[in-house]
């Protein structure tokens, strides 16, 4: 790698985590609680979603307010990752038309900023888990390849949303609407023990089955992916992923003309 390679990506990451450290502040400036609104309301969710839920389920999940806290954490950062860099290159016009600049760093740093944000919720959360004996020391790689999994497709499916919807400013709206089908039909608030056989292919087909499971296998002690489903979702991500990243290089030249 030549000095100006070098040069160019040392610009490129201190940019990003420029951008990054600005999102953070904004997002808690004049806060009193600050960082503790990162699992305030997970824990909120988990305590009225897990009082109603309780109640129909049929078949009782070990350790289950583990098992739903772990998976709202994930869930509540791909769905705001994903709705905020949406519409990122459009709301940030101003700024691609005043300077020059990877454009690429402005979904990437909110996605950088919701995965520090992450991080802090899963290491209170391992806290109680660790002691009651469900978090242990041996599942830390794995916790952390997981980590490294869940910000990789989140990143690659936000380029590709982001730069969809410079285009086509339906995209936002569709996000929006999508997330919400795909929250009921990702296995967190539910085991997907209870999925009918001949229905299973469809949660085989959403790559944040695995994710969600990997993490609840984790924290709570769950069941893991099978193989087979995992091996599915990877190959899942890794194209939507690819695809991303594509779509988002081709279409950056144009955004100029766009926004």
């Amino acid at each position: 790698m030549n000095n100006l390679n070098k040069k160019y990506l040392k610009y490129y990451f201190d940019f990003l985590w420029t951008m990054t450290e600005k999102e953070l502040k904004a997002r808690y400036k004049h806060t009193v609680f600050g960082f503790l609104w990162v699992v305030v309301n997970p824990l909120l969710q988990m305590i009225v979603i897990g009082f109603v839920f309780r109640l129909f389920i049929k078949e009782p999940i070990a350790n289950y307010y583990a098992y739903l806290f772990s998976g709202l954490l994930v869930w509540n950062f791909f769905s705001l990752s994903l709705t905020k860099a949406t519409p990122s290159i459009v709301y940030e016009r101003s700024l691609i038309k005043k300077a020059k600049f990877p454009n690429a760093v402005i979904p990437l740093s909110i996605i950088l900023s919701n995965a520090v944000n992450l991080i802090i919720a899963l290491f209170l959360l391992g806290i109680p888990t660790a002691v009651v004996g469900l978090l242990t020391i041996w599942r830390l790689p794995q916790l952390i390849a997981s980590l490294i999994l869940l910000i990789c497709f989140t990143c690659g499916l936000s380029l590709l949303t982001s730069a969809l919807n410079v285009r086509y400013r339906d995209v936002s709206f569709f996000v929006q609407a999508l997330l919400i089908i795909w929250f009921y039909a990702t296995p967190i608030v539910y085991s997907i023990s209870v999925i009918p056989y001949n229905l299973m292919w469809f949660w085989r087909m959403n790559p944040m089955t695995s994710i969600i499971q990997l993490y609840q296998y984790i924290f709570a002690d769950a069941a893991p992916p099978g193989l087979g489903m995992l091996t599915i979702n990877l190959v899942i991500m890794s194209f939507i992923s690819m695809l991303g990243f594509w779509v988002f290089h081709k279409e950056n030249k144009y955004f100029d003309d766009w926004v």
